[in-house]
């Protein structure tokens, strides 16, 4: 009886020690949030942000370490802060916040794709494994903080000058054979796909629906935030990576429970079809449904939403009626529904 209250003490005090992590990294990217960012020019700063990760990693106690480099710190660092801050993003008006977090998740998602069998190469390299997680969060710090800006050093020096033209090529064979393919065939033919798909190993399923969520995104967001325009392509994007992202960590943890059952990851995998294609502008139903509810962001929304149409408006309006007409629609959103 007492080893079962031992254990049930520390599974609780495990908990709350991960909360306490959370709320503090929230705390301090709200406290860090308004600097100015460097785009990672200043050198300064990244030879001390390399000096406290080997200081922690050295001086560190475990326990700290254990409980901070852990899947609860990557997911904080990585997810549940990046989402917060790009829900807002997308609520605001102005394309620049927007850009800065879809420029973290293009690299987050090539990072997570390339590391996809992190799990194996730790169990066959336990040195490995032992330090990963301390690699992952400092990493992923390092692209998420205002004073490194490791996302934006790595939009400037890779993702625009090498990524991108590779990938606005890639958009045109996508296009190409995508028009091909649906010529071709139709729903009589998706249960072969469907089939081709149960009979892979589980290993490979999961391959499959994280391939399917991150490869066309990571190529369409690239050509998003390297091209002038609107900005409405990277807040459709920046959209889809909160939501996916979110999918993601549901079914890295549900796995552990559901994966053995063949239907799991054809779910995943529709469910992240639905989120990602236009024609079912899934994820802007869960972006605008419950996101936005749940980070409180539902006021900035509509006042997006108002920009919105006044753009639409600009767009359709003879330039030198402009103002007259714009002044004329200021004063309809003014008046008073019941007068």
């Amino acid at each position: 009886m007492a080893d079962e209250s031992e254990s049930i003490w520390d599974d609780t005090e495990s908990v709350l020690i991960y909360v306490g992590i959370i709320l503090a990294l929230i705390i301090a990217t709200q406290l860090v949030e308004d600097l100015t960012a460097t785009r990672g020019k200043n050198i300064t700063n990244h030879g001390v942000f390399v000096a406290i990760y080997i200081a922690s990693c050295v001086i560190m106690p475990d326990m700290l370490k254990d409980r901070l480099c852990s899947e609860a710190g990557v997911l904080a660092v990585g997810t549940i802060i990046p989402v917060y801050e790009s829900v807002k993003a997308a609520c605001t008006v102005g394309e620049a916040d927007d850009t800065k977090w879809l420029m973290f998740w293009i690299v987050n998602a090539v990072f997570t794709h390339v590391t996809e069998f992190m799990d194996t190469i730790a169990d066959a390299y336990p040195t490995v494994g032992e330090h990963w997680y301390e690699f992952e969060f400092f990493f992923t710090l390092w692209l998420v903080i205002p004073q490194t800006d490791g996302a934006a050093l790595i939009y400037d020096v890779f993702t625009e000058p090498i990524l991108a033209p590779f990938c606005k090529q890639g958009m045109k064979l996508m296009d190409g054979w995508g028009k091909l393919i649906m010529a071709v065939t139709n729903t009589s033919y998706l249960w072969i796909v469907w089939y081709a798909f149960m009979i892979l190993p589980e290993e490979a399923r999961r391959f499959v629906v994280v391939s399917v969520g991150t490869v066309y995104p990571v190529v369409a967001s690239t050509v998003a935030v390297t091209t002038t325009t609107t900005g409405m392509d990277d807040t459709y994007w920046l959209v889809y990576w909160s939501c996916f992202s979110l999918l993601f960590i549901s079914m890295d943890y549900l796995e552990n429970f559901l994966g053995g059952i063949r239907g799991f990851y054809s779910l995943c995998l529709v469910t992240t079809v639905y989120l990602m294609l236009p024609m079912f502008e899934g994820a802007k139903a869960v972006f605008r449904n419950v996101l936005v509810p749940l980070s409180g962001q539902y006021e900035n929304m509509l006042m997006h939403d108002t920009y919105l149409v006044r753009l639409d408006a600009e767009k359709k309006i003879p330039k030198e009626f402009h103002k007259k007409v714009l002044t004329k629609m200021s004063d309809v959103f003014k008046q008073d529904k019941t007068s």
